[in-house]
């Protein structure tokens, strides 16, 4: 029997809309990972899937929810459990590749560069194009030279269907930031090797 069927969870039910007087439930109140907002084509199964985490651990980590319906809501915040996502053994070179990374402020203008750093605008705009269409892209900021791919190092993932070559993304910058971004695209079958752009912000 599968683990999904073991725990009667309805993982392929997609994520249900509020009413506008109806109250999304709380995230926990302690996450040790990343705090995902839930999207309108999503499942515990979709989301299980996108951060190769078993739906036992996802469930651990978020007691709000029901282990019986696994119902999920539009816009819920729920807790991805820390551990390594991408594996460096599972980003190979034959996977969709990074040909060029756009890093601009809110006027579309490209950010300066200062001694190999870029100098990040609070909220600046990401855009990336790859080799080949993708269907996730990871964004990771770590130390500098630390390739450390789990989700309390996600600053962000984009998912696109259908698959695209190109993909913009925002990222509100923190003051004091200062390290290394990772950019990461998978296909359907396998990720390919990450990105590298030393950033700060001032």
């Amino acid at each position: 029997m599968s683990p999904l069927r073991k725990t009667g969870i309805t993982a392929y039910r997609k994520a249900a809309k509020l009413a506008s007087t109806e109250i999304i439930p709380e995230p926990p109140k302690t996450c040790d990972g990343y705090l995902y907002k839930v999207k309108e084509e999503d499942s515990l199964y979709k989301i299980a899937k996108k951060f190769k985490c078993s739906m036992q651990r996802i469930l651990r980590a978020n007691p709000q929810l029901s282990s019986r319906s696994g119902t999920i809501f539009v816009r819920q915040l729920i807790c991805i459990p820390d551990f390594d996502i991408l594996p460096s053994t599972l980003l190979l070179t034959l996977g969709p590749q990074v040909l060029s990374v756009e890093l601009l402020d809110a006027t579309g203008t490209p950010l300066q560069v200062l001694n190999g750093f870029t100098i990040l605008a609070p909220r600046t705009f990401i855009r990336v194009v790859f080799s080949e269409p993708v269907s996730l892209v990871y964004f990771f900021f770590a130390a500098r030279g630390k390739m450390i791919f789990r989700p309390s190092f996600l600053i962000g993932i984009e998912t696109l269907a259908p698959p695209q070559r190109s993909v913009r993304f925002i990222w509100d910058v923190p003051v004091s930031t200062r390290g290394s971004l990772y950019i990461v695209g998978c296909n359907q079958r396998i990720c390919g090797p990450a990105e590298e752009i030393l950033v700060c912000r001032i």
